[in-house]
């Protein structure tokens, strides 16, 4: 009889361990499906790119590596534009807009922009001037620069366009030996003659030198087509707001990877 008594009592211990058991975990689980978790990294998934890259996908890498850093140090990445400003009132540039694409899609902690246009302005006067100081002072990161191609056109020999360039960016390299440079043309003029050879050699010439080219007149009907004068002023090659939005999308598709309509 002692016997059985020692047998009941010791399925009732395990009875109670066992059901014991069963509550703790019913609890720890009920409390893990309100309680929230700190996951390190939790802005990112496993395996997954930091989210802005999705956006820098047509940047070179050397532009990457420096939002990279930007990222880390949190010290962001500054990119300065210089370009002719226009000759003609429009709502805003393309160098403006861009400003704008870039600080909605990276926000100013990765890429702080800055846009210097001029009116006017040569190569030759840029360089005599002393004018490119003010980019100097900058200390940019990166360059987008529109080396006032079109306004050199006729008084600035492409020869001595391209030294006063080289010169340009030479003193700028100076001061940051990491500085990335992209190079664009000026806006197409309708039926330009001459002017489209000048476009050419400073494609050339960026590829020899290792600089970025941007050929924003891909985005444009034919230069020789009066499809084109639907985005220029009166002024020759001078964009009205329909071409600076355009040139800002050809830009910004390749800084941001968006494409979207005009």
């Amino acid at each position: 009889m002692k016997i059985w008594v020692n047998i009941l009592a010791l399925v009732v211990l395990v009875a109670s361990l066992v059901a014991g058991k069963m509550y703790w975990d019913h609890q720890a689980s009920e409390q893990s499906a309100v309680r929230p978790i700190k996951i390190e990294n939790s802005s990112y998934a496993e395996g997954e790119e930091a989210s802005w890259k999705k956006y820098a996908q047509n940047l070179p890498k050397s532009v990457i590596a420096k939002i990279e850093q930007a990222e880390k140090t949190k010290k962001p990445m500054k990119l300065v534009i210089v370009g002719s400003a226009p000759k003609e009132n429009v709502e805003k540039t393309w160098g403006t807009l861009l400003k704008e694409k870039l600080y909605s899609t990276y926000g100013e902690n990765l890429i702080n922009t800055h846009v210097y246009e001029y009116t006017d302005m040569t190569t030759l006067e840029f360089v005599k001037t002393g004018t490119y100081k003010q980019i100097l002072n900058e200390n940019p990161d990166v360059l987008l620069f529109e080396p006032f191609l079109l306004n050199d056109n006729g008084i600035v020999g492409i020869d001595n366009k391209m030294e006063n360039i080289n010169t340009i960016i030479s003193r700028l390299k100076g001061q940051n030996s990491e500085l990335v440079t992209i190079l664009q043309p000026s806006a197409p003029v309708y039926k330009a003659e001459n002017y489209p050879n000048d476009a050419k050699a400073l494609a050339g010439f960026s590829k020899e030198n290792g600089y970025e080219y941007l050929n924003h007149w891909t985005a444009w009907p034919d230069y020789r087509s009066k499809d084109i004068l639907k985005f220029l002023a009166k002024t020759p090659g001078q964009p009205n707001d329909n071409g600076e939005k355009l040139w800002a999308k050809y830009l910004e598709t390749y800084f941001t990877n968006s494409l979207s309509e005009l």
